[in-house]
């Protein structure tokens, strides 16, 4: 069975800067939109096959089985009863399961998937809050703790929601802002589904000013990069490289090679897709300074001190 990649949510940016413009145009005032807790654990979903009648299972990029369960999501999805499933053969139910990552959750939490959205393959469309929840809960599945669900009145009063624990003892990862007036029709190219995360677990370090007159053209693409690749950023990325059995759960000094050839290019797409505008501005130089940095920031994750 293919699978559906779930669509990728981008970081809210509220005003323009020398490298980006604002992506909240979609969200207007009285608009209808639910605010869901950012979950930091690992994309898993779940799709019914009717031909053979069985649940599939599948990480961000991989269908899993027995070889490759995501930290046990494949065998989770084997205690659920198909024959539920089979009345939603169109449906693809996309979750969060819940794995240690870099946010703590309580051991009540953990191992448990969070269901946050449903793709219908027929319309082609996400469906709305409300069927997402109804169908959820016929399922005696659960869905992700919602914030808030009701008219869009400003991005402060979104942000009121970013520091209410409801899965971890100290710190939530952040927000994720849905527009269900606009969820399959966005305006003017901008997403109708925005993070706001909290300064903690930031993947971009912000700085006072880039002077690209005053800079050379390595030293302003170093100066972005150091912005942009940042520890954050690196370590989730092994997150997802050990969730896809790219990497082992603890990687050795051996496994460095592998890590080389394969993390660079996965941050430099991670940064095109996320900060199009930077990466565009930092030019020619930033794809050879992203491996270099890459590799430093790697190392001292995996290798310490050593």
């Amino acid at each position: 069975m293919k699978i559906k990649h779930f669509m990728d949510i981008a970081l809210i940016r509220e005003t323009a800067t020398e490298f980006t413009e604002p992506n909240t145009y979609s969200f207007q005032k009285g608009d209808h939109i639910v605010i869901q807790v950012k979950f930091d654990g690992t994309n898993a979903s779940i799709r019914y096959d009717t031909e053979t009648k069985s649940l599939c299972s599948f990480s961000r990029k991989l269908p899993l089985s027995f070889d490759n369960t995501l930290n046990g999501f494949y065998n989770f999805v084997q205690t659920l009863s198909p024959e539920d499933f089979a009345v939603y053969p169109n449906l693809t139910f996309f979750g969060e399961w819940a794995v240690k990552n870099k946010v703590i959750y309580k051991p009540e939490y953990r191992k448990k998937w969070f269901v946050y959205d449903i793709y219908d393959h027929t319309t082609e469309q996400y469906l709305p809050w409300n069927l997402v929840k109804s169908i959820t809960e016929k399922l005696g599945l659960t869905h992700i703790h919602i914030l808030y669900d009701g008219p869009f009145i400003s991005w402060e009063h979104c942000k009121s929601f970013m520091w209410e624990q409801v899965y971890t003892e100290n710190t939530e990862e952040g927000i994720v802002v849905k527009n269900i007036t606009r969820l399959n029709n966005p305006i003017r190219h901008c997403p109708s589904v925005l993070k706001i995360v909290d300064s903690k677990f930031k993947e971009r370090i912000s700085v006072k000013e880039i002077d690209p007159e005053k800079l050379a053209a390595k030293d302003k693409a170093t100066q972005i990069a150091m912005q942009i690749i940042t520890k954050n950023r690196i370590e989730k990325e092994l997150f997802k490289m050990r969730d896809e059995n790219i990497i082992p759960a603890v990687v050795t000094p051996e496994m460095m090679g592998l890590i080389a050839r394969t993390l660079p290019k996965r941050i430099y797409a991670d940064c095109v897709k996320e900060e199009p505008e930077m990466v565009i501005s930092a030019g020619e130089p930033f794809g050879k300074i992203c491996g270099s940095r890459c590799m430093k920031i790697a190392r001292e994750i995996i290798l310490g001190g050593q």
